[in-house]
């Protein structure tokens, strides 16, 4: 082989090397994944907040709403007075109620003398009663005076009799004997009937107490009503005078003087006239989502924004959170649930029914490590018979006991692992599973699994949607520079 030849030999090797090199390079470019990175730090602190939107409100309030139905004669307040409690706020037309009260009046004294004069009657009919059964008792003594005198008279006359036979007497003797007799038995026989006639007349007299007593019951019943009836007329006259229930403001006024009043009711919410609120305590109710609900608890601090006083922030405590939703429109729309909290220092400037917005601090962590949000994951990955993720040895040469179970597909089981992406040394990203905390406004903690210092892949969202275990990566150093500053 003469020189020539050996050297376009050596040259098209030379040149064939460096095709190869450079498409291997090539190769290897396109399999890299660019990624933007951020290192595992601690923090000081950590906070979960839940923010709702709401109103403020007085903690004590009270609609005033009319009993009665009338024109307002007297108006001596108006919005934003203080008043005291018992202050007269308003007075409404008494004439109609004055004049039911009066009738309720004139009908219960009615029935009330109707009612003594019947009781009057039934002593009457007592005593009278008294009288009969003591004349009853002297009626039976008689009788029995009068069946001894006839028994005596009897004797008598059959002695007369048999002496008047034996003509031992004259008729004249015979005949006054019997004249006595038949005498005796008539008085015992008036006797008889004037007893008969007695208790007669005791049986009549104890019906008719027994009804008198019916009918007292009856008349008592009508007393009863009737001061139940002037009972509630002297309650409508009294509520044609309103005062105030509570010391506060008056911070809504819906009526003016010789408007007509109307009593409240559920489908007339225009019955209202004016809201008295005690304004020395002051709280944002806010409606927080089904979701963040479970985390509030009551005590928890809040701060609350108030839309009208956009450069003011007022601290305050959860005091009180609702056990069942907001009434919604429809169940198929996201539940809310109210949650107040009180203000500890409220501005004079504040009025019921300002929109407000409420941050809750639900839990506080301090000296945590902590990752950015978005940068935690989720993954399909393969875990063994008790559930526990083994990171897979991606190397041919030495697949690892998972792969082998993989590949026979014994005791090989799917399951879905929160995890982040760790940059290891030789600049590819390996998924790791850990276990998180609280979450605070952009970061969450991470409890285990993760340590201090790490360089985990943090964006783009595209990346950490896509990315595979074992991706080498290249991380976007003018990204990452911008996030540091």
């Amino acid at each position: 082989m003469t020189k020539g030849k050996r050297f376009w030999i050596a040259g098209s090797l030379i040149v064939l090397l460096a095709i190869i090199v450079i498409a291997s390079l090539n190769s290897r470019r396109k399999d890299t994944v660019l990624v933007q990175t951020t290192v595992v730090q601690r923090k000081d602190v950590l906070n979960s907040k839940v923010t709702a939107s709401g109103d403020i409100r007085a903690k004590k309030f009270v609609d005033l709403q009319s009993e009665i139905s009338g024109i307002i004669t007297e108006l001596p307040v108006q919005e934003g007075q203080s008043v005291k409690k018992g202050d007269i706020l308003l007075r409404i037309d008494p004439i109609q109620t004055d004049a039911e009260t009066r009738a309720a009046q004139a009908q219960y004294d009615m029935n009330a003398a109707q009612a003594r004069a019947q009781m009057f009657e039934i002593l009457n009919a007592e005593v009278q009663l008294l009288r009969d059964q003591a004349s009853l008792k002297s009626a039976r003594a008689e009788l029995e005076q009068a069946e001894n005198n006839f028994a005596t008279s009897q004797n008598s006359f059959k002695r007369q009799q048999q002496l008047f036979e034996d003509g031992l007497i004259s008729r004249d003797g015979y005949e006054t004997a019997q004249n006595d007799f038949r005498s005796t038995k008539s008085r015992l026989e008036v006797q008889r009937s004037n007893l008969v006639q007695m208790e007669k007349q005791i049986s009549i007299a104890q019906n008719n107490i027994e009804r008198m007593n019916t009918s007292q019951k009856a008349s008592e019943a009508q007393v009863k009503s009737a001061a139940a009836n002037l009972t509630k007329a002297s309650d409508q006259s009294r509520k044609s005078k309103i005062e105030s229930p509570m010391d506060g403001v008056i911070t809504q006024l819906k009526k003016e003087k010789g408007e007509r009043a109307v009593p409240g009711m559920m489908t007339s919410p225009e019955a209202t006239i004016m809201t008295i609120a005690d304004l020395s305590t002051i709280q944002a109710q806010l409606k927080v989502d089904e979701t963040d609900i479970v985390n509030v608890s009551l005590g928890d601090l809040a701060q609350v924004k108030v839309d009208a006083l956009p450069d003011s922030v007022f601290d305050g405590e959860v005091t009180e959170i609702g056990n069942s939703p907001i009434d919604s429109t429809s169940s198929q729309e996201a539940k809310d649930f109210k949650v107040v909290v009180t203000l500890k220092q409220p501005s004079p400037l504040l009025r019921p029914g300002m929109s407000c917005t409420g941050e809750i601090t639900t839990s506080t962590r301090r000296n945590v490590i902590a990752i950015p949000i978005q940068a935690l994951t989720s993954r399909d990955v393969e875990v063994d018979k008790d559930g526990k993720y083994h990171m897979p040895d991606l190397s041919k040469k030495n697949k690892s006991s998972i792969a082998r179970a993989a590949s026979s597909k014994d005791n090989v089981e799917k399951k879905e692992l929160e995890g982040v992406f760790v940059i290891n040394e030789n600049k590819t990203a390996r998924f790791r599973p850990v276990k998180t905390g609280i979450t605070g406004e952009s970061e969450i903690e991470i409890i285990e699994n993760l340590k201090e210092n790490e360089e985990i892949i943090s964006g783009s969202y595209q990346t950490l949607r896509t990315i595979k275990d074992g991706t080498a990566v290249k991380i976007d150093k003018a990204k990452k520079a911008e996030l540091q500053k």
